[in-house]
């Protein structure tokens, strides 16, 4: 998976999060922001290693 992969998946579940959160539990809510916040992990360890 390369960055812009990546930054894609994050603009995705961020797009999903406001369509649907108002039908999510927390715990759903809470999952999908544990998986952006990894992806951002991801994307910051990937920029780290270009420089």
């Amino acid at each position: 998976m390369n960055e812009m992969e990546i930054r894609m998946r994050i603009a995705s579940l961020r797009q999903y999060l406001r369509d649907f959160q108002h039908q999510m539990t927390a715990e759903q809510t809470d999952q999908v922001l544990d998986v952006i916040s990894k992806l951002m992990q991801v994307l910051a360890e990937l920029e780290k290693r270009k420089r």
